[in-house]
């Protein structure tokens, strides 16, 4: 026990006693193994041992250069060479766990680079993936070979049903010279482990990937010189936004916020945009629920992708993974792809409901909305996206190094600057897809892509009064969201969802042909458009549902919502016979079926059925947070990708290392969307909003009597709203209450009201004079601030309310008080 603590704690700056303890090392090392090596050479164990225990370096095929530093390098060991060493104990040796899933070895990674031989090379660490693949066993008599032992390795791995035909993954790392290139590497892995190969039973396929102390510097190109110039134009223009900003705040008597050169020198402020992010108040028009539902949906999709992340990184346990569809609570994470479903709804509902509400202040060009309303989304979208892709295609290689940093960012680096134009574009969910840039980007091309078809629907719902034109396109595009995938999946015999542990060429498949696909998620689109429909419709209308049905619609969304999470569960047992009818039904209508469910949700919380779940969607609290979604959606990949590229050695994985990673990434990636949200998503939404948008209608204000319930506002809310449908008895009512006047003769006046077919007639109660300065309050509670995406920074005081309603309502509720007026000194001149 002396000797191996003194092994321990050796230092290696001592060479001169170095030998006995080098020497425990290497015989240490060979005792490990199956068994005492007494058996045959040809043994498969055997070989891989010999292959793994010995100091790795290229001989016979490789160039001249690398194998004179490979025989330096063998010298240096043999005389104990302190660089030598360092070497050796940076390469993989003999992996032990192998049966619970420690398949990547990566040995030292940084002690690699560090070494520096004095002979005129350097340590470079070199990476070999080694497939084996296994044909399947023909029956006939045979030795037991590799194929046997990875198959018996599989089974003690608790894969039971694992069957001969596939493929088994390792990876091995080893600190060789740096004048080694990858081919001299390739060939003398090739070379080692040749014998393990057996015709028509066992072969390899061997990549190999290599970094040395030099790629990991970083080396400016020009793309990079471009990106860091914009970088610093946005800088100076950031700061000098900012700077006149807080100087004009000194000067609030002579300021004019709405001057359009004040908007233009003040967009970039990081003051105001950080007051406008850090609102809670919420534009007249806003669906309250949204905010939390958006928040708690990118949550979710931040929890899916880290632990998508975590288990396909370096883990010691990933035999444990294959056995995650068992707990029932795992499904919601391995079948959590469908919460994207979610954003696909809310836009849905946000572009009907913007549309119709704008459409009816511009009736006379409600087209002309339309397509501003296309520019707005792109240039709402484009800017941060494109801020972005830069930074992948650019600094993000540069930030940190691993022995998987190539395979993670690396890559998208790549491939952002190969194919960053169809991102711009939105293409990038059909062009080139195996090479996308930004995996997650797929999800904003769809949705642009549903933005562009939305006027199927749209048209329907403008041109024609009759509503029934409408809800035929509806279920025409319903049907056809389901028949597409349920066709494809049933004609490709495709799984039914994204299964991922499965066969990864099932997996590329669904994810290339449906997952990523206009077609598959269309329906959810519509869906969220006839909500919106319907919102706008009924938004004039107090909504009395029994408690039975709002009993029985919550239980149906429920089990429906929770049926479609956990269904797959019984397609990833290993007994599960695969069914293309059964994958058909469930790749046509899981999706619809989930929308459908959360639809009730919104419907509810907007109509006052929604109970805790409302006020807990609703809470003022959300309001910062679902402004971040948009950004946060195009930043939580980046520590996703540092993490999984920047591992050195094998985890575990557990639910709570799983947890401490998407907390981690998940403030993190709130940190860093704070600062894309302040710098290159709000001012554009400011810019497009005051210089490309069309200006907002003057003339009206649209309230409703449900208000109350639709935005979640205050009881005292809706003694304020009320329809004309109903204004003859409450105005009524409310008279006699403030006036004591006879009930016949207010009623005479506010029937008048009712009558009156101006198209800028109140439409709710009139504030009387007594009781006007103590409305203002309620008025203000009502008419709150942050609801579509380009009204969030909008500002809304007492002043601009008052002018709005008198100037909308004024000549409504003046005539009204003179008829009143008229009236009283009618009744006392009757008197006298």
């Amino acid at each position: 026990m002396r000797l191996i603590g003194d092994f321990l704690f050796h230092r290696f700056d001592k060479p001169n006693s170095s030998a006995s303890f080098v020497g425990f090392w290497f015989l240490l090392l060979l005792s490990i193994g199956f068994g005492e090596l007494t058996v045959a050479i040809d043994k498969p164990e055997t070989i891989l041992l010999d292959f793994l225990s010995k100091p790795f370096a290229p001989y016979d095929e490789a160039s001249e250069q690398c194998l004179r530093d490979s025989a330096i390098y063998l010298k240096g060991l043999d005389q104990y060479a302190p660089w030598a060493l360092q070497m050796y104990d940076a390469s993989v040796k003999i992996p032990s766990g192998v049966i619970t899933g420690n398949y990547q070895q990566l040995g030292n990674y940084d002690e690699c680079l560090q070494v520096k031989s004095g002979h005129g090379f350097t340590g470079k660490a070199c990476s070999a993936t080694v497939n084996f693949e296994i044909a399947k066993d023909n029956g006939k008599p045979r030795q037991p070979d590799i194929g046997d032992l990875l198959l018996n390795v599989a089974i003690a791995s608790g894969y039971t049903k694992w069957k001969s035909g596939r493929s088994v993954n390792y990876e091995w790392m080893w600190c060789v010279p740096s004048s080694c290139n990858i081919t001299d590497i390739q060939e003398a892995i090739e070379l080692g482990l040749d014998p393990l190969k057996v015709e028509d039973r066992v072969d390899m396929v061997i990549n190999v990937s290599c970094r040395t102390a030099e790629t990991d510097q970083s080396v400016f190109d020009v793309t990079d010189w471009i990106y860091i110039s914009t970088l610093a134009i946005f800088v100076v223009i950031i700061i000098a936004s900012t700077s006149y900003d807080i100087v004009k705040q000194g000067h609030l008597s002579t300021l004019n916020r709405k001057d359009k050169k004040y908007i233009l020198l003040t967009s970039f402020s990081i003051y105001t945009n950080g007051k406008n992010l850090l609102k809670t108040d919420r534009h007249r028009d806003s669906i309250k629920c949204l905010d939390g539902l958006r928040y708690i949906s990118i949550c979710w999709i931040i929890y899916g992708h880290t632990n998508y992340t975590e288990v396909v990184g370096v883990k010691m346990n990933l035999n444990e993974i294959p056995q995650m569809h068992i707990n029932w609570a795992n499904m919601f994470v391995l079948n959590g792809n469908i919460i994207t479903d979610t954003f696909f709804l809310i836009s849905g509902v946000l572009m009907a409901y913007t549309i119709l509400i704008k459409s009816e202040k511009n009736s006379q060009d409600q087209f002309d909305v339309i397509s501003k309303l296309y520019i707005h989304r792109y240039l709402r979208l484009t800017p941060a996206y494109a801020m972005m892709i830069g930074f992948y295609a650019t600094l993000f290689y540069k930030v940190s190094s691993g022995p998987h940093w190539d395979q993670w960012v690396g890559a998208n680096r790549d491939y952002c600057r190969e194919n960053w134009w169809l991102n711009l574009l939105y293409l990038n969910n059909y062009i080139h897809l195996p090479r996308i840039c930004m995996s997650q980007s797929w999800y904003l091309a769809t949705d642009m892509q549903l933005v562009w078809l939305s006027p199927i629907f749209l048209y329907p719902m403008l041109k024609f009064t009759r509503e029934i034109f409408f809800w035929l396109v509806f279920a025409l595009g319903l049907v056809i969201s389901i028949s597409i995938p349920f066709l494809i999946t049933f004609c490709l015999r495709l799984n039914g969802t994204m299964l991922y542990y499965k066969d990864n060429t099932d997996l590329a498949s669904v994810y290339i042909e449906i997952y990523t696909k206009v077609y598959s998620r269309y329906g959810s689109y519509i869906i969220g458009l006839a909500l919106g429909y319907l919102l706008y419709k009924n938004r004039s209308r107090v909504l009395k549902i029994r408690l039975m049905y709002v009993t029985f619609g919550w239980l149906v969304a429920a089990v429906s919502g929770f049926f479609i999470f956990i269904y797959p569960r019984w397609m990833y047992f290993d007994d599960h016979r695969y069914n293309e009818l059964e994958a058909s039904f469930y790749a046509g209508f899981h999706r619809q079926i989930f929308a459908l469910s959360v639809s009730w949700l919104i419907f509810c919380c907007v109509h006052g059925y929604g109970g805790f779940v409302n006020q807990f969607l609703s809470w003022k609290g959300w309001v910062p947070f679902s402004k971040l979604t948009y950004s946060a959606y195009l930043c939580h990949y980046v520590f996703l990708l540092l993490e999984a590229g920047s591992v050195r050695t094998a985890g575990t994985i557990s639910t709570m290392s799983i947890l401490r990673s998407f907390f981690s990434n998940l403030c993190l990636t709130i940190l860093l969307s704070v600062l894309w949200t302040l710098c290159f998503e709000m001012p554009f939404m400011t810019l497009d909003r005051t210089f490309f948008s069309h200006r907002r209608s003057q003339s009206k204000l649209i309230s409703k009597p449900n208000q109350g319930k639709i935005f979640g506002s205050t009881d005292s809310s809706k003694e304020i709203y009320r329809s004309t449908e109903e204004s003859s008895a409450t105005i009524a009512q409310d008279s006699e209450n403030a006036f004591n006047q006879k009930s016949s003769k207010d009623s005479m006046y506010d029937q008048d009201l009712k009558s009156d077919d101006r198209d800028d007639k109140c439409p709710f109660i009139f504030v009387i004079e007594a009781e006007r300065d103590n409305s203002w309050g309620q008025l203000k509670n009502v008419h709150q601030n942050n609801g579509f995406d380009e009204d969030s920074d909008e500002t809304f005081n007492r002043t601009e309310t008052e002018k709005r309603i008198d100037c909308n309502y004024g000549s409504i509720v003046n005539e009204n008080l003179i008829r009143k007026g008229e009236s009283k000194e009618l009744d006392q001149a009757n008197d006298s």
